[in-house]
């Protein structure tokens, strides 16, 4: 089983309450968390891509380091952890994203992915001018799969002229070539975001709703076409010295809601008609900052029990982990609950 974290690298963490403290995201943050976690053992980190917050009364989101270049320096300041890194599609040429990896390999050989983020929030990208328009989500995941087949041509052989109905390159170089593989991570948790996925992708991440049946459809899919792709589940731990303890944070950051935040992903969420699920079916019955139906909250010994009877079928390869508190969150799940799981 593999563990890892969604790096905090955007304001104020993974939970919009108005008792979280508003803070800017810094490398330095995310080198020592980073660090921390590759001396725990950890598998790997990702930093995700983000540009623009859901508005509120709150700084949630509102600022956020640029994933690809915080990825290639951790990888500068590591010696083992995987980093993924994440791109928007919408938001680079597949053939500049292709260079950017190839070089994130260079800096950390063998230890870098990259995450296709297909993109299902408009106004990240309205604001840059970068929005198709809405019917983009009924072709995302095609957009998706001509920019994985532009990065792994040139990812292959260094030159490309694909053509495609989005994307036509006319003899592009991207040389060097990386010398080691470089994982694609897929994203979605819909029948479509799997069916990219088992086509185009290594691994793909996926809620912890419904993640058995799932991960058996990715598996299913994925081998009717002689591949693998690995199955991770994304989720929230919540850990302190007693059960009763972490739960009475997670009611005290729900009493706080930022509700206006969360407002703001529905209504970006809403224009996605297309979608049955995934992501958007997420933001739309989201009504807490803490989801308390699929938080993994307790001491370490409760956690650690929940972790391994979630891991039990075999079917997840994968975890990676947000924590309400990065700082004291990490240190207890890699000095408390790591050393149970393994």
């Amino acid at each position: 089983m593999k563990y890892g974290i969604f790096l905090p690298t955007a304001s104020n963490g993974y939970v919009p309450s108005t008792v979280v403290p508003d803070s800017d995201p810094t490398f330095a943050d995310q080198l020592a968390l980073t660090r921390q976690a590759e001396e725990f053992g950890l598998d790997f980190v990702l930093a995700m891509a983000k540009f623009r917050g859901p508005g509120g009364d709150t700084y949630y989101w509102e600022a956020a380091l640029e994933a690809l270049t915080t990825a290639a320096g951790l990888l500068s300041a590591t010696e083992r952890i995987q980093v993924i890194g994440s791109v928007g599609i919408l938001s680079i040429h597949p053939a500049m994203a292709a260079r950017m990896a190839s070089t994130c390999d260079s800096i950390g050989p063998g230890r870098f992915g990259l995450n296709i983020v297909s993109g299902w929030n408009p106004l990240e990208y309205s604001q840059m001018g970068l929005w198709p328009g809405d019917e983009y989500f009924s072709y995302r995941y095609e957009y998706a799969r001509e920019y994985v087949e532009v990065l792994r041509e040139l990812w292959d052989t260094g030159r490309s002229n694909y053509h495609g109905k989005h994307f036509a390159l006319d003899d592009c170089h991207a040389l060097p070539t990386p010398k080691n593989p470089i994982p694609v991570v897929c994203a979605g948790g819909s029948a479509t975001g799997r069916a990219f996925a088992a086509a185009c992708g290594d691994v793909n991440f996926t809620s912890i709703v419904g993640a058995a049946d799932a991960a058996a459809d990715l598996r299913d899919r994925a081998t009717a076409q002689g591949r693998r792709v690995e199955a991770n589940v994304l989720l929230t731990a919540v850990i302190a010295d007693t059960d009763a303890e972490a739960w009475d944070r997670i009611r005290w950051f729900n009493q706080h809601t930022d509700h206006k935040a969360l407002d703001g992903k529905k209504a970006s969420a809403a224009r996605d008609t297309v979608s049955q699920g995934g992501t958007a079916l997420r933001q739309k019955n989201t009504v807490a900052a803490i989801d308390e139906a699929t938080v993994f909250a307790g001491s370490a010994e409760t956690v650690a029990r929940k972790l391994q009877e979630f891991t039990a079928s075999g079917l997840v390869e994968g975890i990676s982990l947000q924590f309400d508190d990065f700082a004291d969150g990490l240190t207890r799940f890699g000095r408390d609950v790591l050393p149970m799981l393994r």
